[in-house]
């Protein structure tokens, strides 16, 4: 490619040839009024002078042309995959390869994370700018529009165009299940509502599908709804933690594009306005002011405590106006309340006589149904007044064994208490398990649950256990205090309380026997947690296909496995009781799988590029100049940039200097002859 110019090459600074000038005009000036006859011959003298001082040269740029560089973006995501699509946007690039013979073009793809949607601007900004910086003619996304993000409509410099040539049928028939809102928690004995909608699309009539609800743990139910508007659902909130709810609907009759998206998992979140605890004292002593402590320092608690410091039958000759203390309100805590409480702390209680035998049965059906109780005794158990002795005691983890144990003793993790996320994190915690002594316990055997720690003798210290729906806890000492205060060394006392006493009231964290289910892309991990982990899970797949999932350990009470599917879509996993719902594979690129101009829409029109449907044909190929038009109807604009890289610069003056002189000498000697006439 050739360029031309006019250029000088002054033979005097261009001030010095700007002084020669005004000296020519001042002179001009003089003879054009004294002597106008001979004003002609030497303005051409001074004319031919500035000439040849000003140095004109004819410039000549030879370059060697470099082609214009146009992008191509083409989607190879999971998506792709439905009908042709793949198939049209390669033909569509050999198509516009052919349209445009000396343009370079660069081809992109845009790869799909595992697991993870499209995401077609962060490929169209990298290609972008990779390309050279004067060359580039335009961008060309090639793609079925499915993305979860959208570029910038200023990412492109000024005048490129960007062109969207969308793959696929916009009615390709689809049914999809739609979640449109989940609440963010919800409260424990509420019903939570949950909004779906069945999506067949947006020419689809309104017709009905069979919904199927399936609660982990809880019961399956159909029901048939209607398409194309919002759906309630009430779901029951029985517990707190994570509640995971499988969804699924039936598929269109004449077949759909994919089936990924006929399920949804929904997790809700069950939580508790405020924990209700009532702690009773039998007596006043250190303990009773640690439990008040931990449990007031919980602003998830809240705590009504009694202690007991005279009984009705004591007898004191104060008057009774002169009196602050109140009597114990059995009635209105054990029978108009009792339900209220999550949890009820019986802490050195051996007055049975204070309340009726039915209180306690009451008590017992309370823990049965889900409730949380929990006793801190000492010798105290097994007296005439104490809980061992009562309709209570059937729903207690031990019995007593003998008298109680004076002799100073260290608390120590039993096995199960290493594996139980009661205590099994307290090492940890403190930093080891050499913690400070206790100073006596009962004697107690247990009769069931499990003994988490130990004292004298290997004696059971603390104990927990499931009755019903509910839980018990037994704490057989009452030194605990003894940490708090260093008596004979410390130790974690509020960890240990609180943790005991959130187990009690079924804090999903601390639960023994926990199933957890995580999936990446494809492949699903399995983790089991319990006292005597699962060796096996069932795993279900989107078809219904049971599969056994053997489970190697993974440490003290854990076991897991790894393991790859098939399939994209909803898998249930069940080991012992535990059930869990994982979504694997490409769940978010298939959520939406109908071919669509959005999300590239905006960024196309700010750059004037087209959008073109591939099953209408491949659009013709146009090229342009950067302020031209860039798209119109069935055909897209590249812009022509004739850029290159310079090779040579020939220089000619446009005149010669013996030439002027002779012209001039000629020129003036005509004018002396003239004057001489």
């Amino acid at each position: 490619m050739t360029e031309r110019a006019i250029s000088f090459a002054p033979l005097l600074p261009w001030w010095g040839v700007a002084l020669v000038g005004i000296m020519f005009a001042a002179g001009l000036v003089v003879i054009l009024w004294r002597a106008p006859r001979l004003f002609w011959p030497r303005a051409l003298i001074a004319a031919i002078l500035m000439l040849l001082l000003a140095g004109p040269v004819w410039l000549q740029e030879r370059r060697a042309v470099r082609p214009d560089v146009a992008v191509a973006v083409v989607d190879r995501s999971a998506s792709m995959g439905i009908g042709n699509r793949t198939r049209e946007a390669d033909n569509a690039l050999a198509a516009l390869r052919r349209a445009s013979p000396g343009v370079e073009w660069r081809v992109v793809t845009v790869p799909q994370a595992p697991g993870e949607p499209t995401r077609l601007a962060t490929a169209i900004e990298r290609a972008a700018s990779d390309a050279p910086a004067g060359r580039l003619a335009g961008v060309v996304v090639l793609s079925d529009g499915i993305s979860a993000d959208a570029p910038d409509p200023r990412l492109l410099p000024a005048g490129v165009p960007l062109h969207h040539l969308i793959a696929g049928d916009p009615e390709t028939p689809d049914r999809r299940l739609i979640v449109e809102r989940v609440p963010s928690y919800s409260v424990v004995g509420q019903p939570a509502e949950v909004v779906i909608r069945i999506d067949d699309g947006p020419n689809a009539p309104r017709s009905t599908a069979t919904l199927t609800q399936s609660i982990a743990g809880g019961r399956t139910t159909e029901r048939d709804v209607p398409t194309g508007e919002p759906v309630r659902l009430s779901v029951p909130v029985t517990r707190r933690g994570a509640i995971e709810m499988a969804l699924s609907v039936a598929p269109l009759a004449g077949g759909e594009a994919t089936l990924v998206n006929n399920r949804a998992l929904v997790r809700l979140n069950g939580v508790t306005d405020r924990l209700r605890v009532l702690l009773v004292s039998g007596v006043p002593y250190p303990g009773g002011r640690v439990w008040r402590d931990i449990l007031k320092s919980d602003s998830n608690i809240d705590l009504v405590h009694f202690t007991i410091l005279r009984l009705p039958t004591s007898f004191d000759t104060t008057p009774p106006d002169e009196m602050s203390l109140i009597p114990f309100p059995v009635e209105e805590l054990f029978e108009q309340h009792l339900g209220d409480f999550d949890l009820i702390i019986f802490d050195r209680f051996s007055l049975s006589e204070l309340l009726s035998p039915i209180y306690f049965q009451d008590l017992g059906a309370r823990v049965k149904d889900g409730g949380g109780l929990l006793v801190v005794t000492g010798e105290e158990f097994a007296s005439e007044g104490g809980l061992g002795n009562t309709d209570l005691a059937p729903v207690l983890p031990a019995r007593t064994a003998g008298p109680g144990i004076a002799t100073p003793f260290r608390p120590l993790l039993t096995p199960t208490g290493r594996r139980h996320p009661v205590t099994a994190e307290l090492p940890k915690i403190w930093g080891g398990d050499a913690w400070g002594r206790w100073g006596s316990q009962s004697d107690m055997t247990p009769t069931s649950g499990e003994v988490l720690m130990s004292g004298a003798g290997e004696k059971p210290l603390v104990i927990l256990d499931r009755v019903g729906r509910g839980r018990v806890g037994l704490i057989a000492s009452t030194n605990v205090w003894w940490w708090s205060r260093g008596v004979d060394g410390a130790g974690p006392h509020a960890e240990l309380l609180r943790r005991i006493a959130h187990w009690l009231m079924q804090e999903p964290d601390l639960d023994e026997n926990r199933l957890e289910a995580s999936a990446t892309a494809r492949r699903i991990d399995i983790t089991a947690h319990g006292l005597t982990p699962p060796e096996a899970a069932i795993l279900t797949d989107p078809a219904d296909n049971d599969r056994g999932i053997p489970l190697e350990p993974r440490g003290e009470g854990v076991t897991g496995a790894s393991v790859t599917v098939g399939a994209d879509g909803l898998y249930r996993v069940a080991a012992g009781d535990r059930i869990r719902y994982v979504l694997a594979g490409d769940s978010a690129e298939f959520a939406e799988v109908r071919p669509r101009e959005a999300p590239l829409a905006t960024p196309v029109k700010a750059s004037g590029g087209g959008s073109y449907w591939l099953q209408d044909g491949v659009p013709k190929v146009r090229r342009i100049a950067p302020t031209d038009t860039a798209a119109g109807p069935g055909w897209l604009g590249l812009i022509e940039n004739r850029t290159g890289s310079l090779v040579a610069v020939d220089e000619k003056p446009l005149i010669m200097p013996p030439l002027a002189l002779l012209l001039a000498a000629s020129l003036f000697v005509l004018a002396w002859w003239r004057e001489r006439r």
